[in-house]
């Protein structure tokens, strides 16, 4: 039996958590596997380790009985209740209410009433026109499902980076640990730091390739081996990932290294550059066209020297401009995580989040950071318990009281904001300018006109309490397209206003995108970075915002919270206002 990774099992309790809310069980029931599932996810330490330790209780969310269905899982690949919901409801049935506009009650009625049990037979059934005259499924519904069928297929196509990168970390550690081996990476969309990852490519330079082999072959994820050879061995995971781990003489590393991180786009360019300088640029190494002989290969460095330019970030790979800035020398000094001296948006049990403001500031601490704000959120979003002033009195109080302590990062009294269809929000000044800093966010209005939801941020950038938008398109990553605006006039208004725009870290929204971030850098546009944290364990996070920053090109000086506490003050718009 191979072993399970945090998300291979976190799939599995979400799949329970699924099923159990479209049979109809208590809500405390499937709720309590999708928080497990969240949780886990997050969790730094792996489920393996866990398991055998018993420590799975460790995992916030997960109790007695769950952390027995976990062993039960690694153990043998299945546990009584998802055998007993899958014998109930077939699990393709998890697909259907990832379609957007297709939620559990829906999908119960086409499975009781027509037998669609996966995206396939939904599509089917749509094209044979059976579920015209179905109670629940009139023409506009028919029609956001076909949309929403197109949609589901897009975002399944790639795993979130976070899903992928510890698991790449262990691969690379493990390739690392082997007698002969010189060095060792990932390449491909992951060393790039896209949001999403179709695979894993490892490079392994090695003087042994057969012990290389042999360990990918033997990885402790491998569900099966789908290609092996002398130099290249393909498996796929108990997650579904496939990785493929090549091995090359040390000689050619930088080079295989370098052709296999990519971007397509990227390489192309360059081979074009060494074509022009009569050299060629392939896996192996940069060759004088004329005799064939290698001049460069061992580092990426050298690569990018032999062509006369600085080696590019990986992040920026892109074809972007990142080969003219380093032919010109003129290469940014690209964020990084060490520059982050603190969280801006964050929650807490207060309103939906899992973790005390207290146990936030602990994490916070062993993060080093100097502050962190609170951000639950506000009174509109009744559905999570947004607060209303009495609870944000308390809050406010219980913030005093940690502070008084003066043994950890300061904490700031924020909030985040519902933007509503005119561009108001909860409260009214008196409120709003009790603040440390204010965040607004829009939580409704999917599907409105490209002007509808410009015109609604705009007005909202017009506050002159409000420092920050936050994941200002709204997109989840695999599961909800962004909401349509007019970004240009967006990044204007944000510039003459002086409102910030956040890089949210969660890893499925990364929201903003590296082509906004650009444009954002272009405009003048300060950004903050915040892990938009519902647990304590979540912080941690900040390194998949950090990652996307880089694509975007931004450095520290655009980033408000590389700033110290005073320095953050005197930018957000009240300092600035004083």
């Amino acid at each position: 039996m191979p072993d399970f990774d945090n998300p291979a099992v976190a799939d599995v309790l979400d799949t329970v958590g699924d099923l159990l809310e479209i049979s109809g069980a208590d809500k405390f029931r499937f709720l309590s596997y999708h928080k497990a599932a969240h949780a886990l996810r997050a969790f730094p330490e792996d489920v393996m380790t866990l398991a055998a330790e018993e420590r799975l209780t460790e995992v916030p969310g997960v109790g007695k009985k769950l952390a027995a269905s976990i062993m039960a899982l690694v153990d043998s690949g299945t546990f009584p209740e998802l055998e007993a919901i899958t014998a109930e409801l077939p699990d393709t049935l998890v697909e259907l209410v990832q379609v957007p506009g297709l939620g559990p009650k829906k999908a119960k009625v086409l499975y009781e009433e027509l037998g669609v049990a996966s995206v396939d037979d939904l599509e089917t059934a749509i094209a044979a026109h059976r579920l015209d005259g179905l109670g629940g499924f009139g023409p506009k519904t028919i029609e956001n499902l076909v949309a929403g069928i197109d949609a589901f297929r897009r975002h399944r196509q790639r795993a979130l980076i976070a899903d992928v990168l510890p698991f790449a970390d262990r691969i690379v550690s493990a390739m690392r640990e082997l007698g002969g081996t010189v060095d060792a990476a990932f390449a491909g969309s992951l060393r790039r730091r896209r949001e999403t990852v179709g695979d894993v490519d490892v490079i392994v330079a090695s003087t042994e390739p057969e012990a290389v082999m042999q360990a990918a072959r033997t990885l402790p994820r491998a569900e099966r081996i789908v290609a092996g050879g002398e130099t290249k061995t393909s498996i796929v995971t108990t997650g579904g990932l496939q990785v493929d781990v090549r091995v090359v003489a040390p000689e050619q590393y930088g080079a295989a290294l370098q052709y296999f991180t990519g971007s397509a786009e990227h390489n192309v360019a360059l081979r074009a550059i060494a074509k022009g300088m009569g050299l060629k640029v392939n896996e192996y190494g940069v060759f004088r066209i004329a005799d064939d002989v290698r001049i460069a290969g061992a580092t990426e460095d050298d690569v990018y020297a032999a062509l006369g330019m600085a080696m590019p970030p990986p992040e920026l790979r892109e074809n972007t401009g990142e080969i003219a800035a380093a032919l010109a020398g003129t290469l940014p000094r690209l964020l990084e995580l060490s520059d982050i001296r603190g969280d801006l948006h964050m929650h807490t049990v207060a309103t939906d989040g899992k973790s005390t403001a207290e146990q936030n500031r602990t994490k916070a601490a062993e993060l080093g950071y100097d502050y962190i704000a609170i951000t639950d959120h506000a009174a509109n979003l009744r559905m999570v318990g947004g607060l209303g002033v009495d609870a944000l009195e308390r809050q406010w109080e219980l913030i005093d009281e940690l502070n008084s302590r003066g043994d950890g990062p300061y904490l700031l009294k924020g909030i985040e904001l519902n933007i509503d269809d005119n561009g108001d929000v909860d409260y009214d000044s008196s409120v709003l300018a009790r603040f440390d800093i204010v965040l607004a966010s829009l939580h409704s209005g999917w599907g409105q006109s490209r002007d509808v939801a410009t015109r609604r941020v705009l007005r909202a950038m017009e506050n002159p309490f409000i420092d920050v938008i936050s994941h200002l398109t709204g997109r989840v990553l695999r599961r909800r397209d962004p909401i349509d605006l007019d970004i240009e006039a967006v990044m204007a208004k944000a510039a003459e206003t002086g409102t910030a725009l956040e890089l949210n870290s969660y890893p499925d929204r990364l929201d903003l995108d590296d082509a906004h971030l650009r444009i954002a850098k272009r405009a003048g546009v300060r950004i903050t970075l915040g892990t938009d944290s519902h647990e304590a364990t979540q912080l941690g996070y900040m390194t998949y915002g950090v990652g996307q920053a880089r694509r975007g090109w931004i450095e520290a000086a655009g980033v408000l919270n590389t700033l110290s506490l005073d320095g953050l003050r005197a930018q957000l718009k009240r300092g600035r206002a004083v």
